[in-house]
C-alpha cells in the first residue's frame, strides 16, 4: 500500500483525520486479507469477488464501518481497480434503504408495528449483500403491506428511502435559477450528462457502478428523458439510465433487460429468480431519488409517479415528476 500518495488523494477530499485513519485502516485490512487468500493477492491483483467475503469478514469482526470501504474504494481507483471499486460499490450504493425504512415505519405506525413488520429481520448490518437486502425486503413487504393501507404505504414509501442530502443540488438549483428558461435548462442538463458519460468513455473509468462505450452512448442519445427529462406542461418524465447498460443492450429476453436495468439493491437480485419475490409497490420510492433536485430547487416536496420499471414488467424505469406551478 502506497500510504503517501493515498493520504495525498484523501486529503484532497478535506477529510477529516478521523476519516483519513478509517480509509486507511480499511486498505490497510483488505490488503491484509488477500495476503491470506490462496493463492494470495495483492491489491493491484484483487477484482470484485474478493469484496463480499472480507465484508463478511469485517462484519464477524465487528470491523463493519462504512469509511473503511470508502477508503477501500478511493485506493482501488488511486490504482486503477475499477473491479474492486465496482465491488465494494455493490456493498455501498443504496445500503441506508432498509435503515431508513425501518425508521420511517417506525415514526408512521409505530413501534409496535416496526417490531412486527422487522420481526426476525431487522435491518442487516452494514457490509452485507444485496441479495441478503433482497431476501430481507420480501419478508417485510407483505407485513408491511398488511399492516397499512396502499396510501400509507406508498406515503411511507415516498418519503425517500435514500440519504440525499440537500446540498448536494445546490448547483442544480442555481443552474436552473440562471437559466430562467425550464426547456434551455433541460437541455443544457442534458448535454452535461451526456458530455460526463463521454468523458468515462474515453478515460475508461466507471460512471457510478459500470462502465460506459459507443453503444451506451448512442442509447442515451436516442433516449431524452435519461439525464435530460422530457417536460410535458407541468410534469418531468425522467428514465433512469439502466444499472448496467451495455449488459442491458446486449440482453436477447425481457428479464434480463428487466434484471440490468433494476438499480435498487434491495429489488434487483430478485428479478431473476424464481425462489425469491419483492413485491412491486415498493418501487413506489423510486421516483424520490430523481425528484430530489427538483424539491430542492422549488423547496418543497414533489408529487410522483412511477411510470414503468423493470420489477413491475417493463423494460425501463420511468417516472412523472410534477412540477409546481410558480416553475413557469
Amino acid at each position: 500500500m502506497d500510504r503517501k500518495a493515498f493520504r495525498g488523494l484523501l486529503e484532497g477530499f478535506e477529510y477529516t483525520e478521523e476519516q483519513v485513519a478509517d480509509c486507511t485502516s480499511g486498505v490497510e485490512l483488505f490488503e491484509e486479507h488477500l495476503g491470506k487468500a490462496d493463492p494470495a493477492r495483492t491489491l493491484e491483483q484483487a477484482d470484485a469477488d474478493d469484496v463480499a467475503p472480507f465484508a463478511a469478514s469485517m462484519i464477524e469482526q465487528e470491523l463493519n464501518q462504512r469509511n473503511r470501504f470508502v477508503g477501500i474504494y478511493h485506493y482501488a481507483g488511486m490504482i486503477g481497480n475499477t473491479g474492486v471499486q465496482l465491488g465494494v460499490l455493490d456493498l455501498i450504493d443504496g445500503y441506508e434503504i432498509l435503515g431508513n425504512l425501518h425508521r420511517f415505519v417506525g415514526e408512521e405506525l409505530g413501534e409496535d408495528a416496526q417490531r412486527e413488520i422487522f420481526d426476525g429481520v431487522g435491518v442487516p448490518p452494514f457490509g452485507t449483500t444485496p441479495l441478503q437486502w433482497t431476501k430481507a425486503t420480501s419478508v417485510i413487504m407483505p407485513r408491511l403491506e398488511a399492516a397499512a393501507d396502499r396510501e400509507t404505504v406508498e406515503r411511507i414509501l415516498g418519503s425517500g428511502l435514500r440519504d440525499l442530502r440537500d446540498e448536494y443540488y445546490v448547483d442544480f438549483k442555481t443552474r436552473y435559477e440562471e437559466f430562467g428558461d425550464i426547456d434551455a435548462f433541460l437541455e443544457d442538463r442534458g448535454k452535461r450528462h451526456l458530455d460526463r458519460l463521454i468523458d468515462h468513455a474515453e478515460n475508461g473509468t466507471p460512471y457510478f457502478n459500470q462502465m460506459i462505450d459507443d453503444a451506451v452512448l448512442d442509447f442515451v442519445r436516442a433516449t431524452p428523458e435519461i439525464g435530460r427529462g422530457v417536460r410535458n406542461g407541468r410534469t418531468i418524465i425522467e428514465t433512469k439510465i439502466p444499472h448496467e447498460t451495455m449488459a442491458y443492450l446486449a440482453a436477447t429476453d425481457e428479464r434480463t433487460k428487466q434484471y440490468h436495468v433494476c438499480h435498487c439493491p434491495c429489488v434487483k437480485p430478485s428479478i431473476p429468480r424464481d425462489d425469491l419475490d419483492v413485491s412491486s409497490t415498493f418501487c413506489a420510492y423510486c421516483p424520490s431519488f430523481n425528484a430530489k433536485p427538483w424539491e430542492v430547487t422549488f423547496g418543497q416536496r414533489l408529487k410522483t409517479e412511477v411510470l414503468e420499471s423493470g420489477l413491475r414488467g417493463g423494460l425501463l424505469c420511468t417516472f412523472a415528476i410534477h412540477l409546481p406551478e410558480e416553475a413557469f
